[in-house]
């Protein structure tokens, strides 16, 4: 089981590392070829779509779906997963139908409130139309790859991501060669987008036939389980998930398309960075599902230990990295039309650090309604703080007013999000605090260094950047290595190597 978590985590790192990067290569291309305000106006329509603004009231299907069919795995019992699928399926198809129909008839309003300039009214109209209707697949879809991530056929799911994005990425690209309107690189992506859910559903119904997986009428139990999980998953986005899709729409209705498009600059490259860190732990929740299932306490906790404890160490000392080289990453990847705002971009990689140190907490206890209900109100206060932070200094800082709001209020609820996590895994307290200061410690040593740099070359080559950033982390790693972990965490790298290596599954119990 934790060898197909490292080959999982391993294969969803790789290609949708490279995902990302097609994805940040396309939007210089998008700004050279249209303007700012043309790429605001594609992120706008791109919040109606599971993946944006919408995705916050998903009820969680992605994430019900993969515990459904893991613990159907682990326990061989179809019948009850296979009417926990049916209810999830029903939930899906009625939640696209209401937010089509919704989202449809309040197009006129969006329009109006986002400011669009005539020019582009009937072009954004018809793109909100097109995008309204392709919900009607793209929610059940969600269904589906949870089903594929329940297999753990991470795989399959990482290749068809890499596969559509390069479509998309290709298509944008002669586009823009061939002169067309923008609004056909907002169509190319929704192309991209339904050919992947028509992937998914696929597969998941090939899994169905092997498994000879039967839908049933769900019970009153089975309602009340799933839709208690779904309820608990949603409010968790709704309450923490909701800053990241619903800044974009706020800012297209006080300031406008070009606030959008200058904001979501400043904030992709770090979301990137961030989604493609959290990988790591994208293909947990399956094994997590099962190990909770088998009522270890001991080698759960340990487990989830491990997690949170060495995740930000491998993870955060390139961003910091990152965050320290934003003026000349934006000077390389945009040039000067955003570059006096580059330093915004290394306060965003503030919010993908702070969500290294919770990540796999979070995951972790997805598993235990009663510790993700605590998570869930720390999450409702980073949202006030947010709120509080972003409105007091929007007049002032305009669409970076907004990152701000996020940096602060991640910043403020890590600590209590790391006391539940040490209290829970009965972590000793002492320990974990020398062990986070020592990290941090290391960390702004380096940083310091690595300005020190910059004060006399302030805009190095891609190589110098690349070089540099190599260099730190490295030796962040190494300082790391010796100076936070003890001998019997070295050792732990030992014998896990040992274990994967010698043997046809690596246990789960080396952690």
């Amino acid at each position: 089981m934790l060898k197909r978590l490292v080959q999982n985590t391993v294969i969803s790192a790789i290609v949708f590392g490279a995902v990302a990067v097609l994805g940040v290569v396309v939007i210089p291309i998008i700004i050279r070829t249209w303007g700012v305000t043309e790429f605001g106006l594609i992120v706008l329509a791109r919040l109606l779509l599971p993946s944006g603004l919408l995705g916050i009231i998903d009820f969680g299907l992605p994430e019900v779906t993969t515990q459904v069919v893991a613990r159907a795995r682990e326990h061989r019992n179809w019948a009850i997963g296979g009417s926990q699928l049916l209810l999830l399926t029903i939930v899906s198809v009625l939640l696209a139908g209401t937010l089509s129909a919704l989202s449809w008839f309040m197009i006129p309003l969006m329009v109006a409130q986002f400011k669009i300039e005539p020019a582009h009214v009937a072009s954004f109209t018809d793109i909100l139309r097109y995008t309204t209707a392709a919900n009607l697949l793209l929610f059940p879809a969600l269904v589906w790859e949870g089903v594929v991530k329940g297999f753990e056929r991470y795989g399959l799911l990482r290749v068809a991501e890499f596969f559509t994005t390069a479509l998309y990425v290709a298509a944008t690209i002669y586009v823009a060669n061939a002169g067309y309107p923008y609004e056909v690189v907002a169509y190319c992506f929704l192309g991209s987008n339904v050919l992947r859910a028509l992937i998914l559903l696929g597969s998941a119904t090939a899994a169905f036939q092997r498994y000879r997986t039967t839908l049933s009428m769900p019970s009153r139990d089975v309602r009340k389980d799933v839709l208690t999980r779904c309820l608990l998953v949603m409010q968790g986005k709704l309450i923490g998930g909701i800053i990241a899709p619903i800044q974009p729409f706020l800012i297209g209705i006080y300031l406008g398309p070009q606030s959008v498009g200058i904001y979501d600059t400043l904030v992709r490259i770090p979301r990137l960075v961030k989604v493609v860190a959290s990988l790591l732990t994208s293909a947990l929740l399956p094994v997590v599902s099962r190990l909770d299932q088998r009522a270890n306490v001991k080698q759960f906790n340990r487990f989830g230990e491990a997690g949170i404890a060495l995740l930000p160490m491998v993870t955060v000392p390139p961003m910091v990295a990152a965050a320290v080289l934003s003026p000349a990453i934006m000077q390389i990847w945009i040039g000067p039309q955003i570059t006096p705002y580059a330093h915004w971009m290394g306060v965003m990689f503030v919010v993908a650090m702070s969500a290294q140190y919770v990540i796999f907490g979070n995951t972790l206890f997805m598993t235990r309604t009663k510790v993700q209900s605590r998570l869930n109100w720390l999450m409702s206060i980073q949202l006030a703080i947010w709120a509080v932070v972003t409105f007091a200094t929007a007049q002032w800082l305009g669409e970076r007013a907004y990152i701000l709001g996020q940096a602060i209020g991640t910043v403020a609820t890590l600590p209590w999000q790391l006391s539940i996590f040490v209290k829970e895994l009965q972590i000793a307290p002492k320990k974990f605090l020398v062990a986070v200061c020592t990290h941090l410690a290391i960390l702004a040593v380096g940083a310091v260094m690595l300005a020190a740099f910059l004060h006399f070359r302030a805009y190095p080559g891609i190589v110098m950047i690349a070089i540099l950033m190599c260099a730190y982390s490295a030796a962040a790693w190494i300082a790391q290595y010796f100076l936070v972990l003890d001998r019997k965490e070295r050792s732990l790298f030992l014998d896990f190597g040992r274990s994967f290596l010698g043997r046809p599954d690596a246990s789960p119990a080396i952690l």
